[in-house]
C-alpha cells in the first residue's frame, strides 16, 4: 500500500484548495477506479440492454449469470491473494524481483483451472435445465468470461504489489471503451443476441485488462525465468494469511449465497438463485461505503506509514528511549488516524443513506429493499472498519489476529444468516451482516490494543 504514498505526499505539500481536490481524485482512482469503472461497465450495459427491449427474463438471467461469474471469481482468486501478496514482499525484500514476474503464471495456472471448472459446470447445467435454448455461442462466451475475471483479479495482487496503480486503473478505462464499441459492433453490425454481445463486451474488458497487467509484468522484469510455483510453500508456511482472507471473503458474501437458496426472497432464473431486492440493497450498501477506502488509503499514506518507518528503524537500531518514544508516536498516530476514519465513515454513510433514501420511490423500490438498505449499508460501514483494522495487522505481521478477526466475522455471519432463514423473519436478513461486522470490527479493535502493549517483543522474535 506504501506505493502511492509519496506521490499523496508530494501533493498534499502543496497546500492548496487546488492541491488537495487533485490528491483526492489521484487517491480514488487508484485505489477504487477499478472497482467504479466495472461498476459503471454494468449499469452503461444494464442501461443499453434496457433500452433496446431487454424483456424482464432475459435482464434477470444476464445480471444473475455475471454476478454468479464475478463470485466465482472473487472466491477463488481470493485463495492466493493474502499468501502471494506476502511472497511478492519477501521477494522484493531479498532483492529476488525476478522471480515474481514467474510466480504470476503459476497463479493464473491454479485460477484458471478452478475457475475453468466452476464455469464449465456453470454452462453445463445452463445448457441442460435451460427452457429457453440458450445459444452455445453466449455458454462459449461465458465461459471465457468468468475465467478471465478470475484471471484478472489474480493479476490486480501483482498489480498493487508493484505499485502499478496507473496502468490498472487505465487498463480498465480502456477495456470499459473497448467494451461499449464491442458490444455496439456484436449487437448492431453481426446481429448477435443482445444477452450474448454484452457478455461479449465484458469478456472483452477482462481480456484487455488481462493482457495490459501481464504487458506490465513483463516490462518490469522482462520474460520469466524461474520457478513458477515457488509461492506454494506459503500455503505451509502462513496458513493463518490464506484462512484470514478466504474467511473475510466468505463472510461477506455467505448471507446472499444462504438468501438465495433457503430464503423466501429467493428467485430461480433459470439454474440460478438469486434474491434481487437483497442484491440490489446490498450493491448500494457498498456504493455508500466506497469512499472510506479512499480515506484510508490517504490518512494511512500519508500520516502513519511514515510514522511506521521510523519506529521501525528505531526498532532496528535505536536505543531503549528511540524505541519508546517512536512506538509511542506511531501509536498516537495510527489510533488517531482509525478513528478518524472510523468517525468520517460513518458520517460519509448515514448522509448518504439519508440521500439515497429520498430518491428510493422513484426507483419504484419497496419499503422493505427501503429497510435491508439502510441497514446493510451500517453493516458494510462495520466491515469495512474491521478490514482497516486488520490492515493493521498485517503491517505488523500478525497474521494470527487478522485470522481471528475475520473467523469470528465469518461464524457470526453464517449463524446468523442461518438464524435468519429459520426465523423466517424478512426484516432480520440484513441483520447478520451488521452483527457480524460489528462482533469482528470490536475482536480486531482489542486484539490490536494488546498487539501494541507488546509489539517491540512481537517484532523483535
Amino acid at each position: 500500500m506504501a506505493g502511492i504514498g509519496f506521490e499523496l505526499k508530494k501533493i498534499y505539500g502543496r497546500k492548496t484548495l487546488a492541491s488537495n481536490l487533485w490528491g483526492t481524485l489521484y487517491a480514488t482512482m487508484l485505489t477504487i477506479g477499478p472497482t467504479v469503472l466495472s461498476a459503471v461497465l454494468m449499469l452503461a450495459l444494464s442501461v443499453l440492454l434496457s433500452r433496446s427491449g431487454l424483456t424482464v427474463l432475459e435482464s434477470r438471467f444476464f445480471i444473475s449469470s455475471v454476478t454468479y461469474a464475478f463470485l466465482n471469481a472473487l472466491l477463488v482468486s481470493v485463495l492466493f491473494s493474502t499468501p502471494v501478496s506476502r511472497y511478492i514482499a519477501d521477494c522484493i525484500y531479498l532483492g529476488k524481483e525476478a522471480e515474481i514476474f514467474p510466480s504470476a503464471f503459476g497463479v493464473l495456472a491454479f485460477t484458471t483451472a478452478i475457475s475453468g471448472i466452476v464455469m464449465a459446470l456453470l454452462c453445463a447445467g445452463i445448457y441442460y435445465h435451460s427452457s429457453d435454448g440458450v445459444p452455445l455461442s453466449f455458454l462459449a462466451v461465458y465461459y471465457f468470461l468468468g475465467v478471465l475475471v478470475t484471471d484478472a483479479y489474480s493479476l490486480m495482487t501483482y498489480a498493487s504489489a508493484l505499485k502499478h496503480y496507473k496502468a490498472l486503473t487505465f487498463s480498465f478505462i480502456l477495456g470499459l471503451l473497448l467494451a461499449v464499441g464491442m458490444y455496439f459492433l456484436c449487437h448492431k453490425r453481426l446481429g448477435v443476441d443482445r444477452v450474448t454481445a454484452a457478455c461479449m463486451a465484458l469478456a472483452c474488458c477482462f481480456f484487455v485488462v488481462v493482457f495490459a497487467l501481464i504487458f506490465q509484468c513483463a516490462r518490469a522484469f522482462g520474460v520469466p525465468r524461474g520457478r513458477y510455483f515457488a509461492f506454494l510453500p506459503y500455503f505451509r508456511q502462513y496458513p493463518k494469511l490464506a484462512v484470514g482472507g478466504v474467511a473475510y471473503m466468505a463472510g461477506l458474501y455467505c448471507p446472499t449465497v444462504i438468501y438465495w437458496f433457503f430464503s423466501d426472497i429467493g428467485e430461480q432464473v433459470s439454474i440460478f438463485r438469486t434474491a434481487p431486492s437483497f442484491d440490489m440493497a446490498m450493491f448500494l450498501a457498498f456504493a455508500v461505503n466506497i469512499p472510506s477506502l479512499v480515506i484510508f488509503v490517504v490518512k494511512v499514506e500519508t500520516a502513519f506509514y511514515e510514522k511506521f518507518v521510523l519506529y521501525i528503524s528505531a526498532l532496528n537500531k535505536g536505543t531503549l528511549y528511540m524505541i519508546q518514544k517512536e512506538r509511542s508516536v506511531m501509536t498516537r498516530a495510527l489510533l488517531q488516524e482509525l478513528f478518524f476514519v472510523y468517525e468520517v465513515q460513518l458520517i460519509i454513510t448515514v448522509v448518504l443513506v439519508c440521500l439515497v433514501s429520498v430518491f428510493f420511490p422513484f426507483l419504484n423500490a419497496s419499503i422493505h429493499m427501503l429497510h435491508m438498505f439502510v441497514m446493510l449499508s451500517l453493516g458494510v460501514c462495520t466491515v469495512f472498519c474491521m478490514y482497516f483494522t486488520i490492515v493493521v495487522f498485517y503491517y505488523f505481521s500478525d497474521y494470527g489476529g487478522a485470522c481471528i478477526s475475520t473467523l469470528v466475522f465469518l461464524a457470526v455471519t453464517f449463524l446468523g444468516a442461518v438464524g435468519a432463514v429459520l426465523w423466517n423473519g424478512i426484516y432480520l436478513l440484513p441483520l447478520p451482516l451488521l452483527v457480524g461486522g460489528l462482533c469482528g470490527w470490536i475482536v480486531s479493535f482489542l486484539l490490536l490494543r494488546r498487539r501494541m502493549e507488546k509489539l517491540d517483543s512481537f517484532l523483535m522474535c
